[in-house]
């Protein structure tokens, strides 16, 4: 969601329009993260009681994230203002099926079934929304991403294999170390480039030890930046491996930086990739096929046309004006 909200600042949603933004949670301590959320509500409130609020736009996703959300979308619809409920994450149907209660999920139906609008990742999410709520409308709306500057250098791309986000088990890094082993041995020039942090590295940077790796396996720790975009024009190919995803936007920044994707059959990712049209997907946790997509990613000659119609979808479906001239329209509407 972070990201996310970050493209709407840069591209001025909040600045060239009627748009005010609350931050609600932050890092830190619990009563720094409880004096941001009092603060956000407190204000919220105000807002409402001098009536200058005329839609509530409400990024969630589960766990406390919903149901801190819960208590502004509630006080928004006590006071007959539209509510749009934009979910985020991957695992939210699981959280509503499995990990809640019968009253507590009954409480979060409940809510939803008091939006005007909600707004999803995928057509799977969409279609269980549906099923579960009566007659509230639901679209997929995805992540934005920014297009690489026209004048950003294009270094030459090399055999480097390259994930970006947290060394954690459900991302796949073992999956991913694994079968770089067996890609080792096939291609002497690949290096894997292991981005980010997270409670996995101490245990993968043992793998690299004992397989004889350290050569070949680099974590350079958390990227982003400059240094992100330059690892990813540089990179032969951009591995996401995971188990469970939304619409994960280091892949919506790879097909925009050109960058051949291999990726997991999770959340938004087939859509995103037309079903490998537009990159290789693999099913999660099978290292055989992750281990071939990844190696014909890196055969230019097979993976150049993937790229560019990833590129082209990028422009098309999720370039940040795209996405943005869509959610004004959307505010539009409710303005009128």
């Amino acid at each position: 969601m972070a990201s996310v909200i970050a493209i709407y600042r840069k591209n001025g949603l909040f600045s060239k329009s009627r748009c005010r933004y609350l931050t609600t949670a932050t890092e830190g301590d619990a009563l720094r993260k409880l004096w941001v959320a009092a603060s956000a509500l407190i204000r919220f409130s105000v807002m409402l009681i001098m009536q200058q609020v005329g839609l509530l736009h409400v990024h969630g996703a589960s766990h406390g994230s919903f149901w801190r959300k819960r208590v502004f979308m509630r006080l928004a619809y006590a006071f007959g203002v539209p509510v749009i409920f934009h979910l985020h994450g991957g695992e939210f149907r699981q959280f509503v099926d499995q990990r809640l209660d019968a009253g507590s999920r009954q409480k979060v139906l409940e809510t939803l079934q008091t939006c005007s609008l909600i707004y999803c990742l995928n057509d799977e999410v969409a279609g269980w929304l549906r099923s579960v709520l009566s007659g509230v409308a639901v679209q997929v709306m995805p992540n934005p991403v920014d297009l690489p500057q026209e004048e950003a250098p294009r270094e030459k791309r090399d055999s480097s294999i390259l994930f970006l986000g947290r060394l954690e088990q459900e991302k796949g890094v073992f999956d991913l170390l694994a079968a770089f082993s067996a890609i080792a041995r096939q291609a002497p020039e690949a290096r894997l480039l292991l981005c980010g942090v997270g409670s996995a590295r101490a245990k993968l940077e043992k793998i690299v030890q004992e397989n004889r790796l350290s050569s070949r396996v680099d974590f350079p720790g958390w990227v982003d930046g400059k240094e992100k975009a330059r690892l990813l024009r540089r990179a032969g190919v951009f591995v996401l491996p995971s188990y469970a995803e939304g619409m994960p936007m280091s892949v919506l920044e790879a097909m925009a930086s050109g960058t051949p994707v291999v990726a997991s059959r999770v959340g938004a990712v087939p859509e995103m990739l037309e079903n490998g049209n537009s990159g290789f997907v693999v099913e999660a946790g099978q290292l055989d096929q992750l281990a071939e997509a990844i190696l014909a990613a890196l055969d230019e000659s097979r993976s150049a046309d993937l790229s560019s119609r990833a590129l082209a979808r990028v422009n098309e479906y999720y370039s940040a004006k795209v996405v943005l001239d869509r959610l004004r329209w959307q505010y539009a509407k409710f303005s009128q």
